[in-house]
């Protein structure tokens, strides 16, 4: 009883740390679930992953993570915490260099510059207004264009900011089904439990919940004071945890009924 007292003091202490971490610094996100730069690239041509993966790898500095986004493999998806225009222009060369196409900066940076100039369309503009966004984009951007060049309709780049995912939108799932399992299980330690002692018919619910949250809270702290990147096998994790820890209660509390049953008789 003396080593649990403890156990449990530690790990409120860890806890009460991972929230300090996660007020001052939040949590450390993988790649995927941290704010970051989303390059999407229509190649049409065969390619191979793994070679967009290293060109990928070779020009970003940042965690790169790359896949395929079309059911036939003719677009990929980049996904960087940062990109600068010198690193996409790299990543643009040697992907003209391995498979002839003429990715260019300039095609990319039309479609976010217009957004932001809010121009919803280039075709309702006059050319004496086509000139003159075209001077305005050069002072304000460094970009030249020709009138052609703003009027060229392209899908094959997409340069798009993601958000971050926090913690809770990434388990939220997993919190119901989770609530209702602990629910039922409590129910069932205050019917079946009942006799093991005086008040066990509540004692030993509350003592599981307690328990429950505190390691779940705990492996959450690890997490957070750790700086595991957070990703997709959180929920899996704390779910997994969850599942062992019902089981083990359950079997313990088996066992203790057992003994005094057999006491009894």
């Amino acid at each position: 009883m003396k080593n649990r007292k403890i156990l449990y003091v530690l790990m409120i202490i860890a806890i009460i740390l991972g929230m300090l971490i996660v007020w001052k610094k939040g949590f450390n996100y993988s790649t995927l679930y941290s704010s970051h730069k989303r390059l999407e690239v229509a190649i049409i041509q065969d390619h191979n992953l793994n070679d967009v993966k290293q060109m990928a790898k070779e020009s970003f500095d940042s965690d790169v993570i790359v896949r395929n986004s079309t059911l036939f493999s003719t677009s990929v998806v980049v996904d960087a915490k940062n990109m600068t225009d010198d690193q996409i222009t790299n990543f643009f060369v040697k992907l003209n260099d391995k498979y002839g196409t003429s990715f260019d900066i300039k095609e990319l940076k039309k479609v976010n510059i217009l957004e932001e100039m809010n121009v919803e369309s280039i075709y309702d503009l006059s050319d004496e207004e086509v000139n003159t966004l075209i001077s305005q984009i050069k002072d304000k951007y460094g970009y030249e264009y020709t009138s052609e060049e703003l009027l060229a309709q392209s899908s094959s780049l997409r340069l798009s900011d993601t958000t971050k995912v926090k913690m809770f939108n990434i388990i939220k799932s997993f919190v119901f089904p989770m609530m209702i399992s602990l629910i039922i299980v409590l129910v069932y330690f205050a019917v079946r439990y009942r006799k093991l002692y005086k008040n066990a018919w509540i004692l030993k619910p509350l003592k599981l919940a307690f328990e429950m949250f505190l390691n779940q809270a705990f492996i959450v702290a690890v997490i957070a004071i750790a700086r595991i990147p957070v990703a997709n096998y959180v929920p899996a994790l704390l779910a997994f945890i969850w599942m062992i820890q019902l089981l083990s209660e359950t079997f313990k509390s088996e066992e203790e009924l057992r003994k005094v049953t057999a006491e009894k008789e």
